[in-house]
């Protein structure tokens, strides 16, 4: 056999090879999905099951209890009613008892002596003014005729209807997961509407996690996820993930007019695995704590204290939370910067600087607009986006306050396209408290 046919030959077998592993690929995902189908239709029946079991033990228990309440106010209607008619029969009894008697002893009167006058017939004539006048009988009207109401059939009729819009079957969430891109110690989970066979108005978004790959624990679905986020936004940044950790995710959306929350989407795993946001911990004029998130100024030395690498750039959107504050001055304050510059200026090139007054310096330069000073409780957030190469739009934003500026940061030696940023806080007095997230 030449070489030619025989390496046409290996080739044709190669591409077979190739196939039949995507054909194996692809016997695994529709494996999977089969999975999908089959075990949340399992977990759907077993939920319907029980829902109505328990709502049927719950109505017969009701039903019972409303039961033995009717009986029992017939029975004391039955017993209040009868007592006193019981007492007017024993008064009626003891009467007739008492006259029949007096009516016996005038008959053997007659017998014996007849209508002659004597002693026993003034006696018996004296007792006649005792019999006294008949007892009162209460009317029929004036005692108890039980009766019972119940409008079954109306009842009946409002229980189906009740019943007939009890529970809904989803094919599946009209709300899914779109994309979960990776940040610094965080995700910024995407949703969108796919399952809305009509224009609705959305009220709500409600984003639950869990640690942990559970999309196979139906046990641990109901007990295990957590509110995350709530609000109209389609997308949200969960910070404080550990990273390289799993995690589960799951969106849902309220509907206006509705009350109950739609089905949940498909569970979405995801993991960062980009360092989180911290500070370097090698500078003794600060305490750094919390896993290298908080920075406490501790000297009244002027001081900058840096990230621990460059971890700031395109996509990333970094918020400092001022704790506590010390003294304010104009030299004081929040900086990007291209390298890790130690002590020194906080106006020049490479340096992007927000001092704690709110006023901002781009490369050593005064903006125009201010932000609102520094103080407890407030968050700058400051947002990048790339526009080229080495071109950065920085959004700086507190107090619903925010400005744009676009920067091109001074490139160091061997630094990667696009740039990364170094981000640091730089005090002169101690008592400053900052939060990195």
């Amino acid at each position: 056999m030449s070489s030619l046919p025989e390496e046409s030959l290996r080739d044709t077998m190669d591409s077979a090879r190739e196939y039949v592993t995507r054909l194996e690929e692809l016997v695994k995902s529709v494996e999977a999905a089969e999975h999908q189908v089959e075990s949340s239709a399992s977990q759907s029946t077993n939920e319907v099951v029980k829902t109505f079991n328990q709502l049927s033990d719950s109505i017969l228990d009701v039903l019972n209890k409303r039961k033995e309440s009717l009986l029992s106010e017939i029975s004391t209607i039955r017993q209040d009613g009868l007592a006193p008619l019981r007492a007017c029969r024993d008064v009626i009894a003891s009467k007739l008892a008492n006259t029949k008697t007096y009516i016996a002893e005038g008959g053997d009167i007659l017998r014996i002596g007849g209508m002659a006058v004597s002693e026993s017939t003034e006696k018996f004539c004296e007792k006649a003014s005792f019999l006294g006048s008949l007892p009162a009988v209460p009317q029929l009207e004036e005692v108890p005729y039980v009766s019972f109401q119940c409008n079954v059939v109306g009842i009946e009729d409002q229980i189906g209807k009740s019943v007939q819009s009890l529970g809904r079957v989803s094919r599946m969430g009209p709300v899914q997961i779109t994309q979960m891109d990776e940040k610094p110690g965080a995700l910024l989970v995407h949703w969108e509407e796919i399952d809305f066979e009509h224009s609705v108005d959305i009220h709500a978004f409600r984003l639950q996690y869990a640690y942990g790959d559970i999309r196979n624990q139906p046990h641990l679905m109901d007990t295990n996820f957590h509110d995350v986020y709530e609000g109209p936004d389609t997308q949200y940044l969960v910070r404080d993930l550990r990273p390289s950790s799993t995690y589960t995710f799951r969106v849902s959306c309220l509907v206006e007019g509705e009350s109950d929350w739609s089905a949940w989407s498909l569970p979405r795993v995801g993991s960062s695995n980009i360092t989180p946001f911290s500070w370097t911990q090698n500078n003794p004029n600060y305490s750094v704590t919390n896993e290298g998130k908080i920075a406490c100024k501790i000297s009244n030395e002027s001081s900058m204290l840096c990230s621990c690498s460059a971890q700031f750039g395109p996509g990333h959107c970094i918020e400092f939370t001022v704790l506590e504050c010390g003294n304010k001055g104009v030299e004081q304050g929040l900086v990007l910067c291209s390298g890790p510059i130690k002590d020194g200026s906080l106006m020049q090139p490479g340096m992007l600087f927000l001092n704690a007054e709110g006023s901002i310096f781009v490369d050593g330069v005064e903006k125009m607009m201010k932000l609102p000073p520094l103080k407890v409780g407030a968050k700058v957030c400051f947002l990048c986006e790339l526009i080229r190469e080495d071109k950065l739009r920085m959004h700086i934003g507190t107090a619903d306050k925010t400005v744009i500026y676009d920067w091109t940061p001074v490139c160091v030696a061997n630094e990667t396209t696009p740039p990364k940023l170094y981000f640091a806080i730089s005090f002169q007095s101690k008592g400053w408290k900052i939060l990195v997230e």
